[in-house]
């Protein structure tokens, strides 16, 4: 059944208004959006939110999960089930002509929109279906981009698909062939340029496993990528105001010991904070909690992606040159630096940019994404 708002709605939601009103507008223009940034900055919730936000419009959502999945059959199934029944309906007819789906599978797809006459099928004739669908999904891609491309895309719902990245690292960790996940990627920017508006979240990079793997980035056609920062000082302190409020004796303190220590507002590490800050004993003692257990608790749960990225995505040969580049980089001011690269360097700075080691700051220099990972570079390689 198609997502409704309530599923998503989070009471706590707070700030992200530009995030969000830049994402209405993409829609409100037939484009879709691929959020991207570091972990833990909030894109899941952002895209939930915009999805609220257009469903309170009187707009239809639909929205999948899918950082669990390890078959391609399980999201073909929940993709289509997301379809509103009009839409399934034209999707029926589109289908009678086609001879190559077996009937047992269109049985199926008629019986999502509860179709009068189809007959029962057991359980076992269900789950043989529903596995049948990968083998079947050019077919029946091909007749639903025909169904929505017949439609403005002002009536088709906009789709949310939360960790495709971890989604597809689950296929191919599963052996999943290229060519398969190409044929996946490929088929959703079809349904894409057919009118189906999708917004796109995930921690890992797109582009840098399709690099990694060899897929096509045409794939990624039509997105409008739109990146998630962390909070501003402003949007910090405001959180930390709220969640703070109710702390026994100066709340004040521990938001300013906070603001002062906490390398970057991502909200992941100010939940952290919040959960050490509102236990204290005394508001002397924020700062000390701040160092011993705060910041080395943010450091484990932050840095071990990074040295992991390192050791899978580069080659022995890469790292002695990205050492140096991040190195060149640390060296440099809070601003960043600007770098003379030779061709091969270029190649990975992309790449360190897509595993969001560094990003483009002012005047062309490259930067550390966060300040906590500049600290960590400058401290592990002994950069003072």
């Amino acid at each position: 059944m198609p997502t409704t708002p309530s599923r998503l709605h989070n009471p706590h939601f707070r700030f992200r208004e530009p995030d969000l009103q830049r994402i209405l507008y993409c829609w409100s223009r037939g484009q879709s959006v691929l959020l991207t940034g570091i972990r833990r900055t909030g894109k899941s919730q952002i895209a939930k939110a915009a999805l609220v936000r257009h469903a309170e419009a009187g707009h239809a959502i639909a929205f999948l999960d899918v950082q669990n999945y390890t078959s391609l059959a399980d999201f073909y199934r929940d993709l289509l089930r997301e379809m509103p029944a009009p839409i399934m309906a034209r999707l029926d007819a589109e289908l009678g002509g086609v001879t190559t789906i077996p009937t047992r599978l269109m049985n199926w797809i008629r019986g999502q929109v509860k179709t009068v006459g189809v007959p029962e099928m057991a359980e076992t004739e269900l789950r043989e279906a529903q596995e049948s669908l990968p083998r079947y999904w050019l077919p029946i891609a091909e007749a639903l981009e025909r169904v929505l491309a017949s439609r403005p895309y002002q009536e088709l719902p906009v789709l949310g698909i939360d960790e495709l990245p971890f989604m597809l690292e689950n296929l191919i960790a599963r052996n999943i062939s290229d060519a398969e996940l190409t044929l996946t990627l490929a088929s959703l920017r079809k349904l894409r340029d057919a009118g189906l508006r999708m917004i796109i979240a995930g921690s890992v990079s797109m582009e840098n496993l399709l690099t990694l793997h060899k897929i096509p980035h045409t794939v990624l056609g039509g997105l409008i990528r739109h990146r998630v920062d962390p909070f501003s000082e402003e949007e910090a302190r405001s959180f930390l105001t709220e969640r703070l409020k109710d702390t026994p004796g100066n709340a004040d303190a521990a938001l300013n010991a906070a603001l002062t220590l906490l390398p970057d507002f991502v909200p992941e590490f100010l939940n952290i904070a919040e959960q050490h800050l509102r236990l204290l004993a005394r508001p002397s003692d924020a700062s000390a909690v701040l160092h011993s257990k705060v910041l080395p608790e943010i450091r484990r749960a932050f840095l071990t992606q990074f040295d992991e990225r390192l050791a899978k995505n580069y080659t022995t040969e890469e790292l002695s040159i990205v050492e140096r580049i991040l190195d060149s980089v640390a060296k440099g001011d809070a601003g960043g630096a600007q770098l003379q690269l030779s061709m091969a360097e270029r190649a990975l700075v992309t790449k360190l940019q897509y595993d969001n080691f560094i990003m483009e700051g002012t005047d062309f220099r490259s930067v550390f994404t966060l300040n906590l990972l500049r600290q960590w570079w400058r401290a592990s390689r002994g950069i003072s």
